[in-house]
């Protein structure tokens, strides 16, 4: 009695499951499962091969605080929790220490953030042109190194082109549909964006644009369930700002040829730039009619046109801030190549795969070149009680917190900066760390340890650390 009912009963879920097998385009979920496998592999490759380099640490430690102290956007604690620009991705990275504290598990949240945003570029692609130019999108969005190189950094640009690429397709979805919930969604999704990330605001402006010059601005309660969460978010932004009004000093100022290679670090190499602007150019022309693709131009170029003009008064074009733009630019790609005549689109796919496959290396180069994972466990396993550690330059949080992850209770030295007064000749060990290129050399010593102290040895960790091993210069006797 009970088999025959189990027949029964099985024979019609295999039929059902059978049923839905069939209405699977099983061409879509090759075209989108086949970039997030890409990407998922490229972004994994080596994901703890390379210490956390400065800003890396401040997120790790930023995100350690109190849930009270990274919801604070006014008033913001800067030693302690960092600057609001990133407040939202510190308090997401707060929950996720939960699964442990190496570099591999840490940047595991920037690589499904990196993943997750190849959805909405397939679906806004697929939106436009078809099921093709969403794949292609998707793939020329997965071979782009800084997607790569964002997707393995536990800093917050993985997540702000997800949320960049997530509200292009609400847009999209809002207009389609008629209904609140994508503008409800846009509200609260783009309110939490533009903590992930200033930058995203101007994705946001592109959106505004965009449907007031097309006439297609939501009626009122559509607008007010955007709007609402937005303009919330929106308020403190100016105060915060104004608080740490004088920062990104750092940053040079704009010119014709920092732009230029600006846009081609986004991109990767020139020659992929110049494809992505004669693809985009082709996109365009081809379909020109439809009022959406002007949307993608608008996310895509806006960020940019904006960044530049501002850096003339206050510099901030600096390429990572403008990862935002690179969901809009991957979208255009892959409507150009579909708007390509088949033979020339085979051919156009296969040198563009190829360019872009050169420029993947650069996807992992230690442009920042900090190895304090390294330093720090050569200084804790020859260090012996009574030494000292003098930071010369700009690591000291990194510096602390590998000593503090990799102390064993053994001798540590008492650290000190290199100007502090606490350094003295009845030291009779120093370990010097100097930040800059020296290019495996031996960097300048400070006037005292040059005098009092002899080199026992140096070693590079990376290009921008160099860790000096000193020894008081022994007096002879009777002199």
């Amino acid at each position: 009695m009970s088999t025959e009912t189990t027949t029964v009963t099985s024979e019609p879920r295999a039929r059902v499951i059978a049923a839905a097998l069939s209405r699977v385009r099983w061409v879509e979920v090759v075209g989108l499962g086949a970039p997030i496998a890409l990407l998922a592999v490229l972004a994994l490759r080596d994901l703890d091969a390379i210490s956390f380099w400065r800003d890396e640490v401040a997120s790790v430690v930023f995100a350690k605080a109190s849930i009270g102290e990274l919801v604070t956007v006014v008033g913001r604690d800067r030693e302690k929790v960092g600057l609001v620009n990133m407040a939202t991705y510190y308090l997401i990275l707060h929950f996720w220490l939960v699964i442990g504290e190496t570099e591999a598990r840490i940047r595991l949240f920037s690589v499904l953030a990196g993943i997750l945003a190849l959805v909405p570029v397939y679906f806004v692609a697929r939106r436009i042109a078809g099921w093709l130019a969403g794949a292609l999108a998707a793939a020329c969005f997965a071979l782009l190194p800084f997607v790569t190189q964002y997707s393995q950094e536990a800093r917050g640009y993985s997540l702000a082109m997800l949320v960049a690429g997530g509200l292009t397709w609400l847009v999209l979805i809002g207009i389609e549909r008629r209904s609140l919930w994508p503008w409800l969604a846009y509200g609260i999704v783009a309110t939490l964006g533009l903590y992930v990330h200033f930058f995203v605001a101007l994705v946001i402006g592109a959106h505004g644009l965009w449907l007031l010059a097309t006439r297609q601005v939501p009626g009122w309660r559509a607008s007010l369930v955007a709007l609402a969460p937005l303009v919330v978010g929106v308020i403190p932004i100016p105060l915060a700002i104004g608080e740490y009004g004088g920062g990104h000093r750092w940053i040079g100022g704009v010119t014709l040829d920092q732009v230029t290679r600006t846009f081609v670090g986004l991109l990767g190499s020139g020659w992929v730039a110049l494809a992505a602007l004669g693809l985009a150019t082709m996109a365009v022309l081809a379909q020109r009619s439809d009022r959406r693709l002007w949307l993608l131009v608008g996310a895509a170029i806006l960020p940019i046109a904006v960044t530049v003009i501002l850096s003339m008064v206050k510099p901030l074009l600096v390429p990572r801030y403008l990862v935002v733009s690179l969901p809009a630019i991957a979208v255009l790609m892959g409507c150009g190549l579909v708007a390509l005549r088949s033979h020339w689109r085979i051919v156009a796919v296969v040198a563009l795969a190829v360019a872009m496959l050169v420029n993947l290396p650069r996807a992992y180069a230690d442009i920042r070149q900090q190895d304090w994972r390294g330093a720090a466990r050569w200084i804790l396993r020859d260090a012996v009680s009574g030494d000292q550690l003098v930071m010369r330059g700009w690591g000291r949080r990194p510096m602390e917190y590998y000593l503090d992850r990799y102390a064993t209770g053994g001798p540590r030295p008492h650290l000190t900066s290199a100007g502090d007064a606490a350094m003295n000749s009845d030291i009779d060990r120093v370990w010097l760390v100097v930040t800059g290129e020296y290019n495996g050399a031996l960097p300048p010593l400070l006037p005292a340890l040059d005098e009092a102290y002899d080199v026992v040895e140096h070693r590079p960790f990376a290009a921008k650390v160099t860790v000096v091993l000193l020894e008081r210069v022994a007096v002879p006797a009777g002199g």
